[in-house]
C-alpha cells in the first residue's frame, strides 16, 4: 500500500506561485526586485542605495520601479494560487 502523499501547505503554494511568477518577468527587473528585498534592516538600506547608485537612479524611482514590480508579482501570485485551486 502506497502511503497517501502530504498535501502542499499554502506556503509552499505561494513559494511555487512565486518562483513561477519571477520567471515570467524580464531578468534585469528580476534582479531588481530581489536585490530590493535582499538583507535585513540596514543592510537592506545599504543594498537599497547601492541598486539605486548602480542603476543611476533616484532612491525615489527605485522604489517606484519595485513598488510596480511587486504589485504585478503580487496580482500574479494571486491568480496562480486561485488557478492551482488554493485559497
Amino acid at each position: 500500500m502506497v502511503p497517501d502523499e502530504e498535501p502542499e501547505s499554502p506556503h509552499s503554494e505561494k513559494l511555487a506561485c512565486l518562483g513561477k511568477c519571477l520567471d515570467e518577468i524580464p531578468a534585469a527587473k528580476k534582479v531588481i526586485i530581489v536585490k530590493y528585498y535582499r538583507g535585513e534592516r540596514r543592510e537592506k538600506i545599504e543594498n537599497r542605495i547601492k541598486l539605486a547608485e548602480k542603476l543611476k537612479i533616484p532612491q525615489t524611482a527605485l522604489r517606484n520601479r519595485a513598488v510596480r514590480l511587486r504589485d504585478r508579482l503580487e496580482s500574479c501570485i494571486k491568480k496562480c494560487i486561485q488557478v492551482s485551486g488554493g485559497p
